[in-house]
């Protein structure tokens, strides 16, 4: 066979790069990446890593120097760490060793992967609801300023995204070893992803039974135990990060009780009896977990304020209360404050288009995973940029939503259509007979 005929036959198409989804895809991810790339030179072309993007960079420079997984944090000596989940560090790592230590490195990787999100969004969107759905949540997902802003900086949101959108894809598609292997990874790459594997075990369970479930789970945690492994004989516990306990004090604590907001146990003096824990790194992060969990068992109510304030923030209710956590995480406050509207707006839509689809076993999954870490961020801690699996899921939720309109107006379209065609046949048909009786009236007036 001849490549011109190859190229005309069905089952090439399908399968090459000329295929029209292929054609899509490779759009979709070019504009992505356009629009990640002229913010990044418009707005963010000075960026310097702080707070925790700066914990990634320097973690996977110490990968590089031969140091390990280390970082000073929170001691001032380098020392093996679990404060931050491995994976994004050890990509990140790999692609210093490999092109060279330059942070516009760590942001073009972020750029990159950021787009192939945004493919994955379209993707999704066209399992659940069609080409409409998908191409408009690829649109929202593509120009949504909360994930531009994270997609050009060292932080590991990116990443996770990526891995989040894929088990989505992976479970629909009933792949469930792959779907365990994506999702031990991103319990490596997000602190928050803890509960990712019991919850979604139970899912399987559900949908494809026991044993498949089981399989599922087996595969996760074998991708989750070297790492726990490492921390048992370096840390002294099997531990998979040692800042829950940083997260809760922050929230729960007797001094955040008393504050009424955000504390920071490395910093506030109220938490200098356990600032000599801080060379165990195990050891303090269960004497601030225990500190706060019995706070919260003394009064359970603290739960609604912390919550109340953690939906303020997240939401946007209070914009002005972000403005120190948006600085931490490299965000410019001017193109935030000018598209704060775009987040309101797609809010709206995504969650009227999630509950328009809620029957659709994808909007289901989508939705499952989505509240499993806006729930963990509105109990702990909640900057805007933990929002993001939030704002992917309305992205989506809008492709829904523009889909289901476009279908509702195409069978009104074809409704009317349906009538006109059906009164001018019955016209045609009566002006057929219309003149056989006019003709058979004349005669019977001739005949009278």
């Amino acid at each position: 066979m001849t490549f011109e005929a190859a190229v005309r036959d069905p089952v090439f198409r399908r399968r090459s790069l000329f295929a029209p989804a292929w054609r899509r895809v490779l759009v979709v991810g070019v504009i992505a990446f356009v629009v990640r790339a002229i913010y990044w030179a418009a707005l963010l072309h000075h960026y310097q890593p702080i707070s925790d993007a700066n914990q990634y960079n320097q973690l996977a420079l110490n990968l590089v120097h031969g140091h390990g997984f280390s970082d000073t944090f929170p001691q001032l000596a380098v020392h093996p760490t679990a404060w931050r989940p491995p994976l994004f560090p050890f990509v990140l790592g790999a692609v210093y060793a490999v092109f060279g230590i330059h942070l516009f490195l760590g942001q073009l990787l972020n750029a990159l992967v950021g787009s192939v999100v945004v493919v994955l969004v379209d993707r999704l969107g066209t399992r659940i609801a069609g080409s409409t759905a998908g191409l408009v949540a690829a649109a929202v997902a593509a120009v949504c300023p909360e994930l531009l802003a994270n997609d050009v900086t060292t932080l590991s949101e990116p990443l996770s995204h990526l891995l989040m959108v894929g088990i989505i894809l992976l479970l629909l598609q009933r792949r469930l070893e792959l779907a365990g292997v994506a999702s031990g990874l991103l319990v490596l790459a997000r602190a928050s992803a803890q509960p990712l594997i019991p919850v979604l075990a139970v899912w399987a369970l559900v949908h494809v039974g026991c044993r498949r479930a089981l399989r599922f789970t087996l595969v996760a945690i074998l991708v989750v135990s070297p790492w726990a492994i490492r921390n048992w004989i370096q840390l002294g516990s099997p531990v998979l990060v040692t800042s829950n306990g940083f997260n809760l004090a922050a929230a729960y604590s007797p001094e955040a009780r008393q504050t009424g907001s955000f504390v920071d146990a490395t910093k506030d003096p109220r938490f200098s009896a356990t600032w000599p824990l801080e060379r165990k790194e195990v050891a303090w992060d269960s004497a601030l977990t225990h500190l706060s969990l019995s706070e919260l068992r003394h009064h359970p109510s603290e739960l609604f304020p912390v919550l109340g304030r953690n939906s303020s923030d997240m939401f946007e209710i209070r914009p002005s209360t972000n403005i120190p956590a948006e600085m931490s995480d490299g965000r410019n406050l001017d193109f935030r404050r000018h598209t704060l509207w775009f987040f309101y707006i797609t809010t709206i839509l995504g969650l009227a288009g999630l509950g328009a689809a809620w029957r659709r076993e994808g909007t289901r999954l989508l939705v499952l995973v989505a509240a499993l870490f806006t729930a963990g961020a509105l109990l702990v801690v909640s900057p805007p940029r933990l929002r993001s699996p939030f704002d992917l899921a309305c992205a989506v939720g809008t492709g829904l939503l523009v889909a289901r309109l476009r279908q509702r107006g195409d069978l009104r379209r074809r409704s009317q259509g349906r009538t006109r065609r059906a009164t001018s046949d019955f016209d045609d048909a009566a002006s057929r007979v219309e003149p056989h009786g006019v003709g058979a009236s004349d005669e019977q007036g001739r005949g009278i």
